[in-house]
């Protein structure tokens, strides 16, 4: 699995080297496309990330801007910008393309198998976190 993972990577980098942005961006990007508006802990939980290097880089580059929580004065709520929208959508196509070529010779049998045998594997890493394993 880590090889495959180590693979991944090297095949996608460039790609984000390319479009402007470094390791970790792309994560943020993908999640604001999914649930923009949301607070930097919520974002960094969801990317597993620090919280306070999560988003200078990219609000620098005008993807993000962070607005006051009206609901907490001493938290942020992170949305997209257009040009984050628009970059977002760039990210989501390339991750989108990835997975194609990753699954290319995969009958839909063979992805129901390794879904269920990759989830059980996250299931095994959760259980175990959570009961202070390794």
């Amino acid at each position: 699995m880590f090889r495959t993972e180590m693979a991944r990577k090297r095949r996608i980098h460039p790609v984000w080297t390319d479009m402007g942005l470094i390791a970790g961006q792309p994560r943020v990007l993908s999640q604001l496309f999914i649930k923009d508006k949301i607070t930097q802990k919520e974002l960094a939980e969801a990317c597993c990330i620090e919280p306070a290097t999560l988003s200078r880089a990219l609000e620098a580059m005008g993807y993000i801007i962070r607005n006051d929580n009206p609901q907490c004065r001493r938290s942020f709520l992170i949305s997209l910008t257009e040009a984050g929208k628009k970059m977002a959508v760039k990210v989501k196509e390339t991750f989108e393309g990835l997975e194609e070529e990753m699954m290319e010779g995969i009958s839909d049998e063979e992805m129901d198998t390794i879904i269920s045998l990759v989830s059980r594997i996250y299931d095994n890493l959760r259980n175990e976190e959570e009961s202070g394993g390794i």
